[in-house]
C-alpha cells in the first residue's frame, strides 16, 4: 500500500512529482522514490506490507504500484520467480509481456487479467504511459489531461490534493480502467485496451440455495484468509458483516483484534460488545470511547482526508478515521472492513423497492451499485484510513466473492414473507453456525448514527450558529471549518 503520482509532458515533471509526493507522504511513511525520463516522471511513497521492494521498479520500463496482489504466491510459483514482493511479481509479468513483443498496454492487461487484488498503477515504457485501476476501485486514483493549454500534459495521483497542490483539477480514474497515453506532435494520443478487466455480469446464475451457500462460504473464507497478516485488525461494529468477517478470521488467527468506536452510551458500542461476547471474542475487542471534543478535533482531519465537506462523507468517514488511528496506535497496518456486502447482497432499504419491481430490476441496481461503489464509498474509506498510514482491505469485494455474489439469483438476496423483507438473506444463511440468530437476523443502524457521531456534529453545527431549521446546518459548519483551514482543494470536481 502506498501513494503514487506522475506527470507526462512537462519539462519540470520531476519537480512536479516531488511536490505531489510530499502531499502523499501520509500514504507511505517508509520510503519515497522517483523515476524520470525527459518530460515524464513517476513516483511512489511506500507503506511496507508485503515484501520490502523500493519503488519505482525499473527494467525495460518502470512501474509504480499501490495495492496488494492477494494471489501473488500462487502466481510466483506458476512462473518460477523467487520474491516476497507482489510488486516485483507484477513487474515481472508486465516486462515478460513486453519482451514477447506485446505493446505496453496489452502487457499490463495480460498481467492484470491473472491478478486477484486491489491496485492502482502506472507503467512507463519508452514514450508510453499506462495507467490502470482495480475493477472495484478499492484503491483510489485521480487524473487530468490536457488542462495546461500551453503544452499537452497528463498527470495522476492517489489523491486529488496532490494534483491540487500544482494547480490541477482532477477526476476519478474509472474502476477497472486501463488507459495508455502518448504525447506526439503536441497532441495526447489516448488508447483503450481492447478487452476489459471491469466487473462483468455473470454468465450463469446460481438459483439453488444449497449450491449458493457452498460457493459463497468457500469464496469468502478464502478472501479473508488472503487478506490477513500479523499486523491486521478488523473494524468491528457488531453488525452481520463485520461479525461474520471476525468469526471467519478467528479460525485463522484466534488473536485477531477487533476495533470499535462510539460515544459511551452509543448503539454501536453496546452492539459490538454483545456480538464479540456472542462469538467468543470478547478478549479480542478493543473499544475506543469517543468524546465530543475528540470528534470536533478530528473534523478538520477528516475533511482534509476525504477532500470534501459532504456531511455524509464526513459523518461516515469520521468513526472509521478514528478506528484506523486507534488500530495504528496498537501497532496495526492493515484494517479489514465489511464494505461491499450491502451492495453485493441487497442490504439497503432501497433494494426492497427494486425487488418489488422484479428480480431483474434488483439485479441491475446491484450491478450499478458495484459500478459506482468507488466514488460513493471506497475512496472515502481509503483516504480516512490512509490518513493514518493504515491499509484498507475489503474481503466482500474480492474478485471471486464478487463473481459468486453476482451469480447468486436476486431471489436469494432479498426474501419477502408476510409483507416483511429479509435483506442479505443468502449472506445471513452463510453465517449460520458461526453467529447466533439474534445477530444473524438483526438490522443494524448506519455507522454515523450508531456511533453517535451524527448527534455530535449536529450539536457542533448549531453551537457554531447554524440553524437546523434553515437547513444544511452541518454542511455549512463543515464548509466553515474547511474555509478556516484554507482547504482550497475541497469539493473540487
Amino acid at each position: 500500500m502506498c501513494g503514487i503520482a506522475g506527470v507526462f509532458g512537462n519539462p519540470e515533471s520531476d519537480l512536479e512529482v516531488k511536490k505531489m509526493l510530499v502531499a502523499l507522504g501520509h500514504r507511505g511513511p517508509d520510503a519515497c522514490g522517483i523515476y524520470t525520463a525527459g518530460d515524464l516522471s513517476i513516483g511512489n511513497t511506500l507503506l511496507k506490507i508485503t515484501g520490502d521492494m523500493p519503488q519505482p521498479l525499473t527494467g525495460i520500463g518502470a512501474l509504480v504500484f499501490n495495492g496488494e496482489i492477494y494471489n501473488f504466491r500462487e502466481l510466483k510459483a506458476e512462473i518460477g520467480i523467487k520474491t516476497d514482493s507482489d510488486t516485483e511479481l507484477l513487474f515481472s509479468l508486465i516486462e515478460t509481456g513486453v519482451r514477447k513483443g506485446n505493446s505496453p498496454i496489452n502487457a499490463v492487461f495480460s498481467a492484470l487479467s491473472k491478478v486477484n487484488g486491489d491496485y492502482a498503477l502506472a507503467y512507463v515504457c519508452g514514450r508510453e504511459l499506462v495507467i490502470a485501476r482495480d475493477p472495484s476501485g478499492v484503491k483510489p486514483l485521480f487524473y487530468c489531461s490536457g488542462e495546461r493549454m500551453e503544452k499537452p500534459e497528463i498527470a495522476f495521483a492517489s489523491e486529488k490534493k496532490a494534483l491540487a497542490c500544482a494547480g490541477r483539477k482532477a477526476k476519478p480514474f474509472p474502476q477497472g480502467g486501463i488507459l495508455s497515453f502518448n504525447i506526439e506532435n503536441r497532441k495526447i494520443a489516448e488508447k483503450v485496451v481492447e478487452r476489459s478487466i471491469k466487473t462483468k455480469p455473470p454468465e450463469e446464475r446460481i438459483s439453488v440455495e444449497k449450491e449458493a451457500l457452498f460457493h459463497l462460504k468457500a469464496a469468502l473464507e478464502r478472501a479473508v484468509e488472503l487478506r490477513l497478516t500479523s499486523t491486521a485488525g478488523i473494524a468491528f461494529s457488531g453488525g452481520i458483516d463485520s461479525t461474520f468477517l471476525a468469526a471467519i478470521a478467528k479460525r485463522i488467527d484466534p488473536d485477531i483484534s477487533l476495533y470499535a468506536v462510539g460515544l459511551p452510551d452509543s448503539h454501536d458500542i453496546a452492539q459490538a460488545e454483545y456480538a464479540a461476547q456472542a462469538i467468543g471474542m470478547k478478549k479480542n475487542l478493543k473499544v475506543h470511547f469517543l468524546s465530543p471534543k475528540e470528534i470536533e478535533a478530528a473534523v478538520p482531519q477528516v475533511i482534509y482526508a476525504t477532500e470534501s465537506t459532504d456531511p455524509m462523507k464526513v459523518t461516515i468517514g469520521l468513526p472509521l478515521y478514528i478506528v484506523a488511528k486507534t488500530a495504528g496506535e496498537d501497532g496495526k497496518r492493515v484494517l479489514l472492513t465489511g464494505q461491499g456486502a450491502d451492495e453485493l447482497f441487497g442490504g439497503y432499504s432501497r433494494h426492497e423497492g427494486f425487488f418489488d419491481q422484479g428480480p431483474d430490476v434488483l439485479d441491475r441496481e446491484i450491478y450499478s451499485d458495484l459500478e459506482n461503489i468507488s466514488t460513493i464509498n471506497l475512496e472515502r474509506d481509503d483516504m480516512v484510513t490512509m490518513a493514518n498510514s493504515m491499509e484498507l482491505r475489503v474481503p466482500f469485494l474480492d474478485k471471486d466473492v464478487i463473481k459468486t455474489g453476482l451469480a447468486v439469483s436476486p431471489e436469494l438476496k432479498i426474501v419477502k414473507k408476510d409483507g416483511l423483507y429479509t435483506r442479505k438473506y443468502i449472506l445471513r444463511k452463510a453465517a449460520e453456525g458461526l453467529l447466533p440468530p439474534e445477530i444473524l437476523w438483526k438490522e443494524k443502524k448506519a455507522m454515523q448514527y450508531g456511533t453517535g457521531v451524527q448527534k455530535v456534529l449536529d450539536w457542533l453545527a448549531r453551537d457554531s450558529g447554524f440553524s437546523k431549521k434553515q437547513g444544511k446546518h452541518i454542511e455549512k459548519y463543515l464548509m466553515q471549518v474547511a474555509s478556516e483551514k484554507r482547504f482550497r482543494f475541497v469539493n473540487e470536481r
